[in-house]
Order: structure tokens, then C-alpha cells, then sequence
């Protein structure tokens, strides 16, 4: 959701007292609403943002729901939730330098040691220096500027694991989304073989048209002697799973010795079933899990700044392995439809109507 398509710097630098925010008040999630909150003042090494874009990415739904982190590991509410963004400095802490003031950013919220839990769904949010990213051309939208972490810097830190450990092959599941073709597009560029595990024979369609050679739908009768014969083919060292459940025990078990089977998600709901024995002890497989929030603290600050900059040249680039379809949503839709996936994006288009009256 974008707050604004058009901005003004000397308009944007009036801070008001105090903002609308998406404020979760319980654990469950249950309680969520838009709510007037006092402004953030940023403290020695952080920034004040103007948010000016914000997506909804599925890792924001389980935030809203409350579902997001481990136990143990969440803060308790009230918590202003929103993993990303974009937006421009407006406001700096003590050890900050002015010249930051009036930039163009993408930001990102740090929630693997909780260090600071006030995401990007408000008018204004208080980042760390280590948590934004200031464009080099500042003449980039906010719309493609609010997506460079969640799924680009994921599927860049996906691509150093795969470097480094010198996979000659990948296989992955959910395939038809935004990460997942950002994956896809990124080894085809490398000529990495990719197997691309979807949901339905429009799916296998769309993976064609990109020029895809492995692509199956696990929805056919003959998914799993398909899925044996192309891992029999390619041989893929390594899986990157977003959806667990029986399709990961069948991928698990069907890949070759010594592969890394990374868990990003959990979409079937269901935890990874059927781990033998032989598979860990003697095939010496791996079962590893990959968050953003743990591996981005694992990578150097200049290796992060370089990612980005890649991402961003990326994006402005005819053939781009980045560039994620930005969707419009109505007021009125969200209205007529609503849920509590819908009404997190309501809340936020709300600011937006009232604006203009």
C-alpha cells in the first residue's frame, strides 16, 4: 500500500505530534486496529522515516496474527507491525548525520533478536542505521523501493548458501510466488539448474513462458514418479521449502546424499513427516531452517550494501530477476471482503481516503 505517489519534501519534513499506526494489542493477534499514537523520537544511532510504501507480505499476515517468531522470542504487545518498507529520513538520533535528512530509504524491521519491534505499517517509524538502505538512485518509485528485503534479500542470501556450498542444483516449492520466481529467474541467469515444484497446470504454463525446463505440478496423479525421475535427472543438492508437510517428506526423501533441505516456511501447515533414519545417518542429509531476520546478522554490512545494490540495478533493468508486480487494491473491496488478511490492508488504505476529505 502506498501512502503517496507524489510527495513534497518541505510538506513531508512537518512532523506532527502524533501518527495513525496498525497496532496488534494481543498475542493472538485478534485485537488489531488503527489506532492515533504518539510519533517515535529516534535515539542515539537511529532514524526517523516518513513511511511513504508498505507491502503485505505473508511473513506480515502470521506478524499480524501473532504467529510470527518462536516462543519465547516475540515481544508483547502493543506491537506496530509492517516487516518493510520505503520511505524518507525525516529525523536522526544522536551519532547520525544530518545529511541523511530528507534521503530516500528502503527499511527494513530487525526482529530476529527484537531489538526494536515498531514495523512499517504507520505513518512514521523509528529504524536502526544497520536497517536501512539508502538508495544510490534516489530517483526510484517507493513502490519498487518498499520490496528489497523480504523477498530480493532472501533469495540473495538463498544464492550465497547455494555459492558457498557449492550446489549444482536447486529444487523449490510454492514456485508460482514472488520469492520463488525472483529464485527462479536469478538461477537461470547463473545457469543453475532449478526444479520448480507449483500447485497447477497454469502455474507449469507460466514457468514455460520464462523459459523453465523443470517445472512439476504436485497436484498430478503421477507427481511423485515425476518428482523421482527429474531428481534422478538433475540431481539438486539442495531444496528450499516453503511449504513442509507430506510434499517436503516426499522431497526429502527422494533427494540425493549429503543435500541441505531448508524449511523458509510452512504454508501446508503440517510439520515435515517421515524422516528416516537413513536418510540423516547414512545419506548424511540435512534438515536446516532459513529465516531472513537470523541470516541477514550472519552477513557482513558491506555484503548486504553490495546485495542491495545489485537488487536495485536489478530492478531497473529490462530482463530483471527482481521486479515484483505491485497490485492494487480498492478501499471497497477490502470492505466487501473483509478478513483479517484484508483488514490490515483496509486500515492502512483508511488513512489514505480520509486524506482527501
Amino acid at each position: 500500500v502506498s501512502t503517496q505517489s507524489t510527495w513534497d519534501l518541505k510538506r513531508v519534513m512537518e512532523i506532527p505530534k502524533t501518527m495513525k499506526a496498525v497496532v496488534r494489542k494481543d498475542e493472538e493477534g485478534k485485537n488489531i486496529s488503527l489506532e492515533e499514537i504518539p510519533v517515535p523520537v529516534p535515539k542515539k544511532d537511529e532514524v526517523l522515516v516518513k513511511v511513504m510504501a508498505t507491502p503485505c507480505n505473508p511473513s506480515d499476515y502470521y506478524w499480524a496474527k501473532g504467529e510470527y517468531g518462536a516462543p519465547g522470542m516475540k515481544p508483547a504487545p502493543p506491537i506496530v507491525p509492517g516487516l518493510e518498507g520505503s520511505g524518507i529520513v525525516v529525523g536522526v538520533g544522536e551519532g547520525v548525520s544530518k545529511d541523511l535528512i530528507g534521503k530516500k530509504v528502503g527499511i527494513f524491521c530487525e526482529t530476529y533478536e527484537f531489538k526494536s519491534y515498531f514495523g512499517n505499517w504507520a505513518q512514521y517509524t523509528i529504524k536502526r542505521l544497520l536497517d536501512i538502505y539508502v538508495l544510490k538512485n534516489q530517483a526510484m518509485s517507493f513502490e519498487d523501493t518498499c520490496s528489497l528485503f523480504v523477498n530480493p534479500m532472501s533469495v540473495m542470501l538463498m544464492w550465497h548458501i547455494i555459492e558457498q556450498d557449492k550446489h549444482t542444483g536447486v529444487i523449490h516449492t510454492a514456485a508460482s510466488s514472488s520469492l520463488a520466481k525472483c529464485l527462479f529467474r536469478l538461477c537461470k541467469k547463473k545457469g543453475m539448474p532449478i526444479i520448480n515444484i507449483v500447485r497447477s497446470a497454469e502455474h507449469v504454463k507460466d514457468y514455460e513462458a520464462m523459459g523453465a525446463v523443470y517445472t512439476l505440478n504436485q497436484n498430478d496423479p503421477d507427481f511423485k514418479a515425476k518428482l523421482a525421475a527429474v531428481i534422478a535427472k538433475v540431481k539438486p543438492s539442495v531444496c528450499f521449502d516453503a511449504v513442509v508437510g507430506d510434499l517436503g517428506g516426499l522431497i526429502f526423501k527422494e533427494l540425493p546424499p549429503y543435500s541441505h533441505y531448508y524449511i523458509y516456511g510452512g504454508l501446508s501447515g503440517k510439520p515435515l513427516p517421515e524422516v528416516r533414519v537413513v536418510d540423516t545417518l547414512f545419506a548424511k542429509k540435512q534438515v536446516r531452517g532459513f529465516w531472513l531476520s537470523e541470516q541477514l546478522p550472519k552477513v557482513s554490512r558491506d555484503r548486504v550494501l553490495e546485495d542491495l545494490d545489485f537488487i536495485t540495478a536489478d530492478i531497473s533493468s529490462p530482463n530483471s530477476c527482481f521486479k515484483q508486480a505491485i497490485v492494487t487494491v480498492s478501499y471497497t473491496h477490502l470492505r466487501a471482503h473483509e478478513t483479517l488478511r484484508y483488514l490490515v490492508c483496509r486500515l492502512l488504505l483508511e488513512k489514505k481516503k480520509n486524506r482527501k476529505h
